[in-house]
């Protein structure tokens, strides 16, 4: 347990340090809780299964498939004990630890980034259809769009505001990258009328699109990741211990998600309020200590989020339905470096930046950090 301590140890800061006993109980909470936990049936219809939480959520994921172990990091290997293993649990906990010293913050807003990705079916004859599930059949292949949103939700008596922008749109793998080049390799496309009032085209492009900025007066001080648009006085007010954080957020899946199982709506609900909402640090520490009990989570070492940083995936996933759910976490630090939704026929979406900022409202920019 060395390693895992020094970590734990490293996220304290200048409190006291965390003794080898607080981590063992720690540990043995979690595992007596999955054991103890029995999962029946899937409990998610596939209507269900398109439920949105939140205007930035993705739909309910389930857990499932076997629980995996990773080494400790460079680092914090001792002379003294060999490297211990670190289960999806142990790597939730790490998170807890670091989650629960953090400093509460404020600012002028509290801005949540998403790159979501979107992918698009072109067929041989140049025709675009959304969202990747038709297959492109002879000629064709697939692109996938990637686009930046960045919602700014203002205090009481305040503002919000939307900021979006494409990325850009590339073939989606090495084989649609070869039929594309045998089509003309060509830089843009049609994808049809929008939905907006003036039925303006869809244009795809390699290059990124322009930006936009759009005010959502009644969106301030309304925080839509719990299931409605809960208050800010109401997010920190969420109970700041896994077990009383669980019954809070199981009474959110009653109108949020009555039809998806306990696992599918705490993993999911814990996810979004990890990033998307300006929850205390302790009430962080709960949501991922409420998720370290979870029965069903993998690991993964050297996972690389949408802008290039390498972190240990922990993750959910419902093969049924092809849809996962993966917090990566720095292995060093234990901090959450992004939450990432894949799977369904609409492509997944990273939360890459979650904080209170006092900086000026602008739209996205085209090239991320």
């Amino acid at each position: 347990m060395t390693d895992l301590k020094d970590l734990l140890d490293q996220a304290a800061g200048h409190e006291p340090a965390v003794t080898s006993a607080d981590v063992a109980a720690d540990l043995g909470r979690a595992r007596l809780a999955a054991r103890r936990r029995r999962i029946t049936g899937i409990g998610l219809t596939a209507g269900a299964a398109a439920v949105t939480i939140a205007a930035l959520a993705v739909p309910l994921v389930l857990s499932g498939g076997s629980g995996s172990s990773v080494a400790a990091p460079p680092g914090a290997v001792t002379s003294e004990a060999p490297v211990a293993a670190l289960s999806a649990g142990e790597v939730l906990l790490v998170a807890a630890a670091q989650e629960e010293k953090a400093e509460a913050a404020s600012g002028k807003y509290f801005r949540v980034r998403t790159v979501a990705t979107v992918e698009w079916t072109v067929k041989a004859d140049g025709s675009v259809v959304c969202c990747g599930s038709q297959p492109a059949g002879p000629g064709g292949y697939k692109l996938r769009e990637e686009r930046v949103m960045e919602k700014w939700t203002g205090l009481k008596g305040g503002t919000a505001w939307l900021g979006t922008r494409s990325l850009g749109t590339r073939p989606a793998t090495a084989a649609d990258v070869a039929a594309w080049k045998q089509a003309g390799a060509p830089a843009s496309w049609n994808a049809g009328p929008s939905d907006s009032a003036d039925k303006r085209p869809i244009i795809l492009s390699t290059k990124p699109g322009k930006g936009s900025l759009v005010e959502l007066k009644g969106d301030a001080d309304r925080y839509p990741a719990l299931g409605r648009s809960a208050t800010l006085q109401e997010v920190l007010a969420l109970p700041t211990t896994p077990a009383a954080l669980r019954q809070t957020l199981l009474k959110v899946r009653l109108y949020a998600a009555p039809d998806a199982s306990e696992v599918s709506a705490l993993t999911q609900l814990s996810s979004e309020l990890l990033s998307a909402t300006p929850a205390l640090p302790k009430v962080r520490a709960a949501a991922f200590r409420l998720l370290a009990g979870l029965k069903g989570a993998t690991v993964e070492q050297n996972v690389t989020d949408a802008v290039g940083r390498k972190g240990t995936a922990v993750s959910f996933s419902f093969r049924a339905y092809r849809l996962e759910l993966q917090l990566i976490v720095d292995p060093k630090t234990g901090k959450l470096l992004s939450s990432r939704n894949t799977g369904g026929k609409d492509g997944g979406h990273s939360v890459l930046l979650s904080s209170w900022t006092n900086d000026t409202v602008q739209v996205p920019p085209a090239k991320l950090k």
